[in-house]
């Protein structure tokens, strides 16, 4: 049977004072076979979790913001978290389509008001629409969004049941036998891991390139202690990039004394595919594939040396 690719669009927004717009245009989008993800910006429930909203952002074939009269919850970055998703999908290079209230300027400014009269600066550089009723926003949209997605190929399909299972992958390779010799060298080598960050200076966001050094055992404990249970590539890349987060700020922001955040650290794609390979080969985890997507476990051997990496540091 032929399965239909359904594209996703990650819905961006605030949540005061567009609660009714969001469900108008989450509705049209459904409407059209189009699967949505994202979350509004809030104060008033937990904490805003920017590694969920960085991950749906980047799965997502579309990113479709939809602004207000608020400037919105501020991130620690020091702009707003709906803004700081705005940039990181701009960082992406995909489609971006952004939807602003037609308001009149209040008379008296703010810092709010002047932080999303800038904001407003920096959208009007790309693609945006003016709306003033919700009638008009959802028409906008719908229009938009074909005209984006028209030609553009990438999509999402539903998993045959089968899919769902979790199956281990078993490697045609037989893996490397090292003794505890060997083990104990290579596990004080150092790596320099290749990161990126954004730096925050002046009201703009540079994209800074930085390489820190780690011990392999180190680095290899930092990801062993996720997978007890299959651990997916964002998650173990999340643990490496706050291993190496204290590092990279404090040589970032002796570089750019002005600066006023560090954000958005990321380990360099390639790297953590070399690594997850390594200890592949070495057999410490295995491959899983969980709902279609690569997940990794520790094996016996890993959990062996593990034990044998936090033994080393009691003593």
């Amino acid at each position: 049977m032929t399965q239909t690719k359904r594209f996703l669009v990650y819905v961006a927004s605030n949540h005061a004072g567009l609660e009714s717009e969001r469900y108008e245009v989450t509705r049209q989008l459904a409407r059209m076979g189009i699967l949505t993800c994202g979350f509004p910006c809030r104060e008033d429930t937990s904490p805003y979790d920017w590694n969920l909203a960085r991950s749906q952002i980047e799965d997502a074939d579309l990113f479709l913001m939809i602004l207000g009269d608020e400037y919105g919850p501020m991130a620690p970055t020091g702009i707003s978290y709906l803004h700081r998703e705005f940039v990181h999908a701009q960082s992406l290079s995909k489609p971006v389509l952004s939807f602003i209230k037609n308001s009149l300027p209040s008379p008296v400014q703010t810092d709010s008001h002047r932080r999303l009269a800038g904001f407003h600066n920096v959208i009007s550089k790309a693609s945006c629409r003016l709306w003033h009723l919700r009638e008009e926003l959802v028409s906008h949209v719908k229009t938009a969004v074909v005209n984006a997605l028209s030609n553009k190929s990438g999509g999402w399909q539903k998993l045959e049941a089968t899919d769902l299972v979790q199956i281990e992958v078993e490697s045609n390779e037989a893996p490397l036998k090292v003794d505890n010799k060997q083990w104990l060298q290579q596990s004080r080598q150092l790596i320099r891991l290749q990161l990126s960050a954004k730096v925050y200076e002046a009201g703009n966001n540079t994209l800074e390139e930085i390489s820190v050094s780690l011990r392999w055992d180190a680095i290899f404990a930092c990801a062993a202690r996720l997978m007890s249970s299959p651990a997916s590539e964002e998650k173990i890349r999340a643990a490496l990039e706050e291993l190496a987060q204290e590092e990279v700020k404090g040589r970032l922001l002796k570089k750019h004394p002005l600066a006023h955040a560090i954000d958005d650290i990321r380990i360099n794609r390639a790297q953590f595919t070399e690594l997850v390979k390594q200890w592949l080969q070495h057999g410490l985890v295995v491959n899983k594939s969980v709902s279609g997507r690569d997940a990794w476990k520790l094996s016996a051997q890993g959990i062996t040396r593990l034990i044998s990496i936090s033994a080393q540091k009691a003593t």
